[in-house]
């Protein structure tokens, strides 16, 4: 039985973002926070929330209706977050044969109300090895999954979760999509337009799956977007839309990372100096663009910033 309540971040005009950032004095530790940024807000000060150990095997999922899943080799363990109530659970450990890489998705079923952690465990640079599939809840086990197509997923580790199907980054005869089914538990291999391939980011566009390219500004102060948004997923139809946005000189560094609900995109730097330390939203509808400052992550925590991704609701599930 399952207690919990969701309080859609669409009914505010609180807009919340995840960050990971990699410590300043320990590399090996990533510091977790959440920035809640109302309206037309200029500030922000971010909270706290947890650490874990970091390496390049460390897999952080984006926030799925509320949830974050992450985990690191070797300790090859898995655990959720619940960012709202601050309490976290470890996963069950897979009994699996030997493997030195686990890869780790999670997605969000809107008609059952189900949470699926699906894990992929490989050797070397070889295809998955076997992939399994956990449903969150009292006394669930993973499962082993028989049939999907042969496939592996690279250290970058793209994925979102939209409407009940899970999307990641995968590889088979080159750089490609893998959608999974949350409900169903099916698999189905994205091909995609020849220049989408180069895809840097996974994100929402109204609604829809986006492969996000950024070419930065440089000395032009013009940076340029390409999205790759999946029109018709049953006809594998890909559209693209290409945005320009003029930065200041001061901004030039700066790169995008993911689009809120709202639509906006969200830009950032990748590596943390003295404060003061901002993000910018651009509105490509309205051609406007925002700073807002937040505070309580340069002057304590961050070094670098390893992630930003939005966080979708407010989840009181009780992990």
């Amino acid at each position: 039985m399952r207690s919990y309540l969701i309080k859609s971040s669409a009914r505010s005009q609180t807009q919340s973002l995840i960050f990971t950032c990699v410590d300043k004095s320990n590399h090996k530790k990533r510091h977790f926070f959440s920035v809640g940024v109302s309206g037309e807000s200029s500030s922000s000060v971010a909270t706290y929330h947890m650490n874990c150990l970091s390496n390049p095997y460390t897999v952080v999922a984006p926030s799925v209706h509320g949830l974050i899943c992450y985990g690191t080799l070797p300790r090859k363990v898995s655990m959720v977050y619940n960012p709202s109530t601050r309490r976290s659970i470890t996963l069950p450990k897979i009994d699996s044969r030997r493997f030195d890489i686990m890869y780790h998705y999670m997605g969000y079923d809107p008609i059952n109300d189900d949470y699926k952690v699906l894990c992929m465990t490989r050797l070397g640079h070889g295809l998955g090895q076997e992939l399994r599939v956990l449903t969150l809840g009292n006394g669930n086990s993973w499962r082993v999954i028989q049939d999907y197509p042969p496939h592996y997923s690279p250290r970058s580790h793209l994925d979102i979760c939209i409407d009940g199907v899970l999307y990641y980054e995968a590889f088979q005869r080159g750089h490609q999509v893998m959608s999974f089914d949350v409900r169903s538990e099916e698999f189905d291999l994205l091909e995609l337009p020849e220049t989408a391939a180069r895809f840097t980011k996974m994100t929402r566009y109204e609604g829809k799956l986006a492969l996000m390219t950024f070419k930065p500004a440089g000395l032009s102060c013009t940076c340029w977007i390409d999205l790759w948004v999946l029109v018709d997923a049953a006809k594998q139809e890909w559209c693209k839309k290409v945005f320009a946005l003029e930065l200041c000189i001061t901004d030039y560094y700066l790169q995008a990372y993911c689009l809120t609900d709202a639509g906006e995109f969200v830009f950032g730097p990748d590596t943390l100096s003295e404060p003061p330390f901002y993000v910018l939203y651009y509105d490509p509808k309205r051609n406007s663009l925002r700073k807002v400052y937040i505070e309580g992550i340069t002057e304590r925590w961050g070094k670098s910033i390893f992630s930003i991704f939005p966080g979708q609701v407010e989840n009181l599930m009780f992990l």
